[in-house]
């Protein structure tokens, strides 16, 4: 039994050794498509930043043509070491089959599948705000297997891109504009048209709010609750231009507004209640309780 193993390992250690240059060529052959896909990713990424503005597309085509060579040095590679049919296997399925046999792991091919779908069909670009699911974030980058946003509170969050395919996506900042609003409510005896009015321009004697046509603020009748008359406001900010936090500056909009309104005599009420007695003959039964700790001291 000894002697079969160790027969064995020196048949194949005889055979590593005769086989060694071609092991060595094909290593050497690897390494070369690896400098070349290194070489012509470099080329195609400084040659799209001219013209391309998308980062996620720029780096993701980069990352394609690198990945394109590297299979190419790998086949090359199987066939040296004689596994020519492992190599045929894999170029007979070429494009995604020969991804997802080649990585043997469905999720990745899926993720890389959508990853190419996303960097080409641009559903956002870097820098974009977008919200998949429960997730919200500024757009960081994004690989073969997952996006990477930045949430609003700092946390880094890396969602697969088959999600972002397979989910509605939302992307906030896609033209650079985003609505706003907000409700607030007047006393029923106040001129609306006029309350409007002051609405109106205050709003408009703001930075960073847009007033072009089509995006111009305005203002409608919300509802008619218990003790106001509710009025809407609504606004849009330009995502590009506004250097500081969006919900900042809806803040700031709602206190120049609420200031300009209370400094012009317009009443904002607080809910009113409304208390009736529906038997009116009787008496309202009221009782007064003295607090024995509160008599004054007798001398």
């Amino acid at each position: 039994m000894r002697e079969t193993i160790i027969n064995s390992f020196d048949r194949y250690w005889h055979n590593i050794l005769d086989r060694l240059p071609e092991i060595l060529m094909g290593l050497i052959l690897l390494m070369i498509f690896i400098f070349i896909g290194v070489i012509v990713r470099r080329i195609l990424v400084n040659r799209l930043m001219r013209h391309e503005k998308d980062m996620l597309l720029v780096n993701y085509s980069g990352r394609v043509v690198f990945l394109f060579f590297l299979i190419i040095g790998i086949i090359i590679l199987l066939n040296q070491l004689g596994l020519g049919r492992a190599a045929g296997g894999l170029l007979a399925g070429a494009g995604v089959s020969a991804l997802i046999l080649g990585f043997a792991f469905k999720d990745i091919g899926e993720n890389f599948i959508a990853g190419f779908f996303l960097a080409f069909s641009r559903p956002f670009i870097t820098g974009d705000i977008i919200q998949i699911n429960e997730f919200t974030g500024r757009v960081k980058a994004m690989t073969f297997r997952n996006t990477h946003i930045k949430s609003m509170d700092g946390r880094d969050i890396y969602i697969p891109n088959a999600l972002l395919i397979k989910n509605p996506l939302t992307n906030f900042t896609k033209d650079g504009y985003m609505r706003h609003e907000f409700v607030i409510g007047m006393d029923y005896g106040v001129d609306i048209t006029e309350a409007t009015k002051v609405i109106m321009e205050t709003i408009q004697s703001l930075e960073n709010i847009i007033k072009e046509e089509g995006f111009s603020p305005f203002v409608t009748i919300d509802k008619f609750g218990a003790s106001t008359i509710n009025l809407k406001v609504f606004f849009w900010i330009n995502t590009y231009d506004f250097p500081g936090s969006i919900t900042v500056l809806k803040s700031s909009v709602m206190k120049e507004v609420v200031t300009t309104l209370m400094r012009k005599g317009f009443n904002m009420p607080a809910d009113i209640l409304e208390l009736k007695i529906y038997q009116e003959e009787k008496p309202i039964p009221l009782a007064i309780k003295r607090d024995e700790m509160a008599k004054p001291k007798e001398k």
